[in-house]
């Protein structure tokens, strides 16, 4: 597989090592990586959404394949879709947030991180907070643990635990989670300030290799400075629904908008326009939609479905006007109402073969079974044979 490494060349990581920047850890047993790669705050977003299991409700805009496949390989632990038998034990997660690490990146040679995360954003100090009610959500049991039980004054450190509900019945309670083996072995290592991460970082990393061998806990640990930038215009990753304090409202198309599908002309779209390879399920907004699927190939209309997620709702189109006045019409589907829906058309057409499959059958099934059934006696009971003569 093709890290990070092989899109940013070594070059020019070297222009930037007295620049200072976010930097990610990403201890478990999948990533064994020998440098540090650069990624920018969409990227290092993507990646802490797969390893936090934040990945629902949020839509990613990253498209490129080799970018794809780098975040299969630092996103940890995914479960399969499809159970081959083997059922693997999800492990455990621990998501460590320090804010306020000012250190260039020639400071860590302690530890040196996975991904160099450049020009880091306020959303990746506002995204990933504890989600409650994950066990309801998910299937997992999910804390805010206190950074450190010996040092209550502790500053800019967060740390997430979660782990699968599995057999248990119930996740346990907040105020056992403090006595956890884990938690109560990762105090003596954790800084309780962002000035003691120089000085504890290498026996940090070290211990967190150590739960990913033997306890079966991946870690998630993010240094981010004390300056960021503001949030994205463009920020696609948005924390989950549940991390909201509202949920808006699901807006449906209106009727005369599906009303207005029936006679759809593509007075937008350019005949001329090439639809990209992959297009996403879910756009920022109305614009990025009708820009990207070309006004929905002139076949349909963009429109808000939820949380700031623009789709193509696909119509009809009148494909000719018959001599005594109905219309033939063609039913488009897609991402981008590219493609003809064949798919009503295909289940009439399967049914009536099925239902004309079984009514032949059963007609010659019965017609074998009244060819094999014996006369009745009755019918030679009178008949006598021939006499012979005198």
């Amino acid at each position: 597989m093709k890290f990070l490494t092989a899109v940013l060349s070594c070059a020019g990581l070297l222009q930037h090592v007295a620049a200072q920047g976010a930097y990610l850890y990403t201890v478990d047993r999948k990533v064994m990586s020998s440098s540090t790669a650069m990624i920018d705050y969409e990227m290092a977003s993507a990646i802490i959404a797969r390893r936090r299991a934040l990945t629902e409700d949020r839509y990613l805009s990253i498209t490129n394949e080799m970018l794809l496949q780098d975040i299969d390989a630092y996103g940890g632990h995914q479960a399969a879709l499809f159970m081959d038998g083997k059922k693997t034990e999800a492990p455990g997660k621990l998501f460590i947030r320090i804010t306020g690490v000012d250190l260039k990146i020639n400071d860590l040679d302690a530890a040196m991180p996975d991904l160099w995360i450049q020009e880091p954003t306020k959303d990746l100090l506002t995204d990933f907070k504890a989600v409650h009610n994950r066990q309801t959500n998910d299937g997992l049991c999910e804390y805010i643990v206190p950074p450190s039980l010996n040092t209550p004054n502790a500053q800019g450190v967060e740390v997430v635990f979660s782990y699968p509900l599995e057999d248990q019945k119930t996740c346990l309670a907040a105020s056992e989670i403090p006595n956890l083996p884990v938690i109560m072995t990762l105090q003596g290592f954790l800084p309780s300030k962002p000035s003691e991460v120089k000085s504890k970082l290498a026996s940090l990393v070290r211990i967190l290799k150590h739960f990913s061998a033997t306890e079966n806990v991946e870690s998630t640990l993010l240094f981010l400075p004390s300056k960021l930038s503001a949030p994205s215009k463009s920020h696609h990753n948005r924390a989950r629904a549940a991390q909201e304090t509202e949920e808006e409202p699901l807006d449906l198309p209106s009727p005369t908008a599906a009303l207005a599908f029936d006679t759809l002309v593509a007075s937008n779209a350019s005949d001329n326009f090439t639809l990209p390879w992959n297009i996403p399920q879910c756009f920022s907004s109305q614009a990025s939609c009708e820009n990207t699927t070309n006004f929905c190939s002139g076949h349909g209309n963009c429109y808000k479905s939820h949380n700031n997620c623009f789709k193509c709702k696909c119509g009809t189109t009148v494909a000719h006007v018959n001599e005594d006045g109905t219309k033939k019409t063609t039913q488009w589907g897609g991402a981008a109402c590219e493609r003809v829906d064949i798919s009503i058309p295909f289940i009439l057409f399967a049914s009536f073969g099925v239902v004309m499959t079984a009514l032949i059958a059963g007609a010659i099934n019965m017609l074998y079974s009244m060819g094999s059934q014996e006369l009745p006696s009755v019918i030679g009971a009178g008949v006598a044979g021939p006499k012979a003569g005198k």
